[in-house]
């Protein structure tokens, strides 16, 4: 993609005009100006921008590329899958951490607590974006956008919290004093539990970690040794493969949990539902199947991506009864996203309908997951598969998984 005059002028045409005592400029909800977007389009955060302002055309191709297909140097991708680590890291410490979100002793929240949380996740999350933006690789920036994208779609809720974007480069910024003030349930509907933006943008950092892994140096160039003569049956790495069965085999166990729990939405005494445990059972669901749908993001095994798929397909099939009780599939990369407040909102008999007993929602999306793990067997057990070192290695039958799920 190019830019000229005319296109550039044209791109923010619809954001506006703001005037600061003598001086003009274009500006829309990012805030951006002619003068800003000149020093980014020229600075390494062009392929990022350009990502980021094509996802409404394209949404995102799901194209990957091959294990070697990078426009990057090893330091540039090494570099891209530490901090996407930090930042997976450090969303999950505010996501997945219960403790800090709740009331002391006294009934009062620790919020210089939660504040050093979520400062060290904007940390982690401006050097994520910083190393994203000067990738080369066109998927690597594509997923980069996409964490832009669901920053920006927050900055309204992460503006009340003292936390602004950056116009020019996508970073974030807090304000210690606004954040301290801020009303405690915006800061948990923000930070806590999966569907939060902090859960969003840790998804989003381990499929970029997911993305890069591969593409270190010596890691998955299929390559061997002038007298090597072994040719590989299997397309996959041993790593990548050992990392899909893990993820399939984790949300199988989940899902088995959730599908065979006909208890849980059985009412106490008084006549209400333990929608803690629910939420929480629920919770670990999708938070093992968005992990799987990550894990096979770059699988170039037929069988594991026919295998997913199939699942896609099935979530996709009860969309509208998921969005009910505000569970939304991300366009982007086929995530959920668990809204836990519009959950706690709706009708706990379509919850228990969707996610109880043989034949239901979870039932479906674990045998189909026990599907993905056979696959991700299957290609471990062949003749020759590919190691990180691109040497060979023979594998050996590992056994059925299926029975986890009778």
């Amino acid at each position: 993609m190019s830019f000229d005059s005319n296109s550039i002028g044209n791109l923010f045409s619809s954001l506006g005009t703001n005037t600061t005592g003598s001086t003009s400029s274009y500006s829309g909800n990012l805030g951006i100006n002619l003068a800003d977007y000149a020093s980014i389009k020229n600075g390494s955060y062009s392929k990022l921008m350009k990502s980021y302002y094509e996802l409404d055309e394209k949404k995102e191709t799901k194209e990957t590329n091959s294990k070697n297909d990078t426009d990057d140097s090893d330091a540039t991708i090494k570099s891209i899958k530490g901090s996407a680590k930090e930042l997976k890291e450090s969303a999950q410490a505010l996501y997945g951490s219960k403790g800090i979100f709740e009331k002391d002793a006294n009934g009062e929240y620790d919020m210089e607590a939660i504040y050093e949380k979520v400062n060290a996740f904007i940390e982690d999350y401006n050097s994520m974006i910083e190393s994203v933006g000067s990738a080369e690789t066109e998927s690597i920036a594509n997923a980069g956008a996409n964490v832009v994208n669901a920053t920006t779609n927050n900055m309204k809720m992460l503006a009340k919290l003292g936390i602004k974007v950056s116009g020019s480069d996508f970073t974030l910024s807090i304000d210690k004093e606004d954040f301290m003030k801020s009303n405690i349930a915006d800061v948990k509907s923000m930070f806590s539990g999966v569907g939060s933006f902090a859960y969003q943008v840790g998804a989003k950092a381990s499929r970029i970690y997911s993305m890069v892994e591969d593409k270190v140096s010596g890691i998955g160039t299929y390559s061997t040794s002038k007298n090597d003569t072994s040719s590989s049956t299997s397309k996959d790495t041993a790593n990548t493969i050992a990392k899909v069965k893990d993820r399939a085999d984790d949300l199988v166990s989940t899902g088995t949990d959730l599908y065979r729990n006909r208890d849980l939405f059985d009412k106490d005494k008084d006549g209400k539902y333990d929608t803690d445990t629910i939420v929480e059972e629920i919770s670990a669901f999708v938070k093992d199947y968005n992990d799987l749908i990550i894990g096979t993001e770059n699988t170039k095994s037929s069988g594991i991506a026919s295998a997913m798929k199939t699942l896609k397909g099935i979530t996709d099939a009860y969309d509208k009864e998921l969005a009910a009780l505000g569970i939304t599939i991300d366009k982007d990369d086929d995530t959920l996203k668990f809204d836990e407040d519009s959950f706690l909102n709706a009708d706990m008999k379509d919850a228990k309908s969707l996610f109880i007993g043989t034949g239901s929602l979870a039932y479906q999306i674990t045998a189909k997951a026990a599907m993905v793990a056979n696959q991700a067997e299957t290609e471990a057990n062949k003749s020759n598969t590919y190691t990180d070192n691109a040497t060979f290695s023979n594998n050996h039958n590992t056994g059925s998984i299926f029975n986890g799920i009778v």
